[in-house]
C-alpha cells in the first residue's frame, strides 16, 4: 500500500508532461505567401493602430511588410524552427509563430518593451494575380 502515493505521483507527472510547452511543428512552405492582420494585441490590450498590416512571406527569403510606415517596404526574413527575424525593413523584429494553420497564423514579438500579439488571416487573392510570392 506504501507505493500506491508513489505510483500516483508518477502518474501524474507523467500526464502532465504533455505536448503544453512544445513548439508547434510547421513547415516553412506553409507559412509563404501574404498575411493580413485581423486584430493586435499590446500588452494584451486590443490595438487598432495596426490596422491595415501585411507580412508577405516570399520564396528565397523575401519579405514585404507596411510595419510602422503604412507604405510597402521590402526586406528578407529567416526563419528557424517558429522564430522569425526580419531585416532591412524599417522595423526589424524576431517573431515567435504562436501557432500556423492553412488561414490562420499567430505571431508575438517584442519592440521598444511592449508585447505584441498579431493575429494574421491567409490573404485570399480576390482578383486572379499574385500574391507576391
Amino acid at each position: 500500500m506504501r507505493f500506491v502515493p508513489s505510483l500516483l505521483l508518477l502518474l501524474i507527472l507523467a500526464t502532465s508532461c504533455g505536448r503544453d510547452g512544445e513548439a508547434p511543428v510547421v513547415e516553412a512552405a506553409e507559412l509563404t505567401g501574404r498575411w493580413d492582420l485581423v486584430e493586435a494585441r499590446r500588452d494584451n490590450v486590443k490595438t487598432n493602430l495596426l490596422e491595415g498590416l501585411y507580412f508577405v512571406f516570399g520564396e528565397g527569403g523575401r519579405f514585404e511588410t507596411n510595419l510602422l510606415t503604412n507604405e510597402a517596404q521590402s526586406g528578407t526574413y529567416s526563419r528557424d524552427g517558429t522564430e522569425i527575424v526580419t531585416t532591412e525593413v524599417e522595423a526589424p523584429m524576431t517573431y515567435e509563430i504562436e501557432s500556423l494553420d492553412e488561414d490562420e497564423l499567430l505571431l508575438r514579438s517584442r519592440y521598444q518593451g511592449f508585447l505584441f500579439d498579431f493575429r494574421m488571416e491567409r490573404h485570399r487573392n480576390q482578383g486572379g494575380g499574385s500574391d507576391a510570392d
